[in-house]
């Protein structure tokens, strides 16, 4: 079953229609919830990088694209994925130590961050 609606606004004088179909919202329906979930993954993905972006943060004063760029050097260096890096750094607030390389490459990361910074 197919509905209209349509408007007159004088104010901009112009008429505006909205057609749409309820003949089969099961479909649309399940795209919107398969989306929705596809969001809901990304985002408590991306929680562990805003943290770890907020420890860097905390621990070498800069802005936080600083920061986002900071892990993404370090994710470089070690050979890792940001989200790896990410979640190893928020881990050593749990008691998980940091591998060697990534001790060697965070002090590195430190350094080239401070390099870099405006005088």
């Amino acid at each position: 079953m197919q509905h209209t609606l349509r408007t007159y606004e004088e104010r901009w004088s112009r008429e505006v229609s909205l057609v749409w179909d309820e003949s089969s919202p099961a479909g649309e329906i399940e795209a919107l919830r398969s989306e929705n979930a596809e969001l809901r993954r990304r985002l408590r993905r991306r929680v562990v990088t805003v943290r770890a972006q907020g420890v860097v943060m905390a621990l070498v004063p800069c802005s936080s694209e600083r920061a986002k760029d900071f892990l993404a050097d370090l994710a470089d260096h070690c050979g890792l994925t940001v989200r790896d890096v990410a979640r190893a750094l928020v881990g050593t607030f749990e008691g998980r130590p940091l591998t060697a390389k990534m001790q060697r490459e965070l002090g590195s990361a430190v350094v080239r961050l401070k390099d870099d910074a405006p005088a």
